[in-house]
């Protein structure tokens, strides 16, 4: 039997542009998220959620309990990847791999 890498499991990095990649082609394409979603429920905010982060701790709310490391990526998601329109998921990991490649 052939070997298939994806068969094993790795641990990634959840404050990584890959990881957001990964998880957003495993999300129905046409499907809108809400941007205006405050309270976690926005693309940040259910990505963090999937990874097991509460709200509360995923530095959308604040540095001080979440860590610059998550802060600096929430920002990074929101800028690159959430804010524009369509805020569908599909039109979102368009964006992410943008993001990626520019670095």
């Amino acid at each position: 039997m052939l070997y298939d890498p994806k068969w094993t499991e790795t641990e990634t990095d959840p404050l990584s542009l890959e990881s957001l990649i990964a998880w957003l082609e495993k999300m129905p394409p046409r499907k809108h998220y809400d941007y205006n979603d405050c309270q976690g429920k926005c693309l940040y905010g259910l990505y963090m959620a999937a990874n097991g982060v509460d709200w509360e701790h995923s530095g959308a709310c604040s540095t001080r309990d979440s860590g610059q490391a998550r802060a600096d990526f929430c920002s990074l998601v929101y800028d690159r990847v959430a804010s524009q329109r369509p805020w569908t998921f599909g039109a979102a990991l368009i964006r992410a791999r943008a993001a990626l490649t520019i670095g």
